[in-house]
């Protein structure tokens, strides 16, 4: 993709740093002390960081959004827990990052 396609995604993106704060809060809710609750945090902050980029690039939003993808995985699994598994929040933040 071009720094124009991005460019016309910054709604998007505003979106997407809505709905990763909107995960961080969901994230609150997990026990504190568990590795894999961290790295899904490590995670989450990674790509808040490549957001924030004036001209972020595609293929290292999908790389950092499939590390946060995983992790929650993990994470949901470790804790048996549906709250990230089912969160409207990671639901979107996938979608809107499919369109990049």
């Amino acid at each position: 993709m071009t720094d124009n396609s991005l460019q016309s995604t910054a709604f998007d993106r505003q979106n997407l740093l809505h709905k990763l704060a909107e995960f961080e809060a969901e994230l609150g809710k997990l026990p504190p002390d568990g590795l894999d609750a961290r790295q899904l945090q490590d995670d989450v902050a990674r790509l808040k960081q490549h957001l924030s980029e004036p001209a972020p690039e595609p293929s290292v939003l999908r790389d950092a959004w499939q590390s946060v993808r995983d992790s929650a995985h993990r994470t949901a699994d470790n804790v048996e827990n549906q709250v990230l598994r089912d969160s409207p929040a990671i639901t979107e933040i996938g979608r809107i990052i499919g369109l990049l």
